[in-house]
């Protein structure tokens, strides 16, 4: 189901957030017009889609009322299968922006740092990836025993990708359309999406401007993050991450990058454009 402003739309905007929500209705309302007003305030053209899946309180009504008054605010709804990773997927086939970010509906990522992202698209980068381990970065109520975890799966990703990144399980990341392109298809239902987005948009060649980025744990709701569950899902998507770009080979970079071209020649899929279509 799609709330009827999409269809609405004449110009894409330059950046798409999406938002997953599952059970979100006491924190959801802050964390979209939060959003908004940073997006305004920036100067930045932007629409919020907010991806209602599987939610069994008043989710999808908030996210009616909002879609009604906010302009800029879309909801769309998910078939009725729960997970993370399905509602970022299902919204990354609607988002109609040069860029996307992805960020989640408690609020725990501050809007003032989506701008952040965004402009480092405008500098030229393809992605902009979040940092919350820097030295210096707020960083409230993140559990002891999931911050080694997180620390030990991202050294790990480091040195199998050779990045110079340390938070690949960051969900909160910024990516151009062409990029979420190439990495298609996505296959994670869960949390472990954020791995295999970042993963493949590393191992593509992709350049990636890091940004530190502050984080809290939500004020209201319930966390869906299991990490034990999580931590299985995460090292099975890093193995099928690297063994897709083995099978791929080194000329998957270069076939992509012809083929946008040739498409860009007769006027096909123009929204898959280089930088400086921004």
């Amino acid at each position: 189901m799609i709330n009827s402003t999409i269809s609405e739309r004449v110009e894409p905007p330059a950046l798409s957030v999406i938002i997953p929500c599952y059970n979100e209705e006491s924190v959801i309302s802050d964390t979209v017009r939060n959003l908004s007003v940073a997006l305004r305030k920036a100067g930045i053209s932007h629409e919020i889609i907010c991806v209602n899946n599987a939610s069994s309180d008043r989710t999808e009504e908030v996210l009616s009322e909002l879609a009604g008054e906010i302009p800029d605010v879309l909801y769309i709804t998910t078939p009725p299968i729960p997970g993370y990773g399905v509602a970022v997927r299902w919204g990354l086939d609607f988002f109609s922006g040069s860029a996307v970010v992805i960020v989640m509906a408690d609020g725990s990522e501050d809007p003032d740092d989506v701008v952040a992202f965004f402009r480092k698209i405008e500098d030229g980068y393809d992605c902009a990836f979040g940092n919350r381990f820097e030295t210096g970065v707020s960083v409230v109520g993140y559990p002891l025993f999931k911050r080694l975890l997180n620390r030990l799966g991202n050294a790990l990703i480091a040195s199998i990708t050779k990045a110079d990144y340390g938070d690949f399980t960051n969900g909160f990341k910024c990516y151009r359309r062409h990029v979420v392109d190439s990495m298609r298809p996505l296959c994670s239902d869960q949390f472990n999406l954020t791995v295999e987005m970042s993963i493949n948009a590393v191992l593509s060649g992709a350049r990636f401007a890091v940004v530190s980025n502050s984080w809290k744990d939500r004020d209201a709701g319930v966390s869906k993050f299991g990490v034990l569950k999580q931590s299985k899902l995460y090292l099975m998507t890093i193995a099928y991450c690297w063994l897709r770009a083995r099978l791929r080979g080194k000329s998957w970079k270069d076939f992509q990058e012809q083929l946008a071209s040739e498409k860009k020649l007769r006027g096909l899929g123009t929204k898959c454009g280089p930088a400086e279509d921004l």
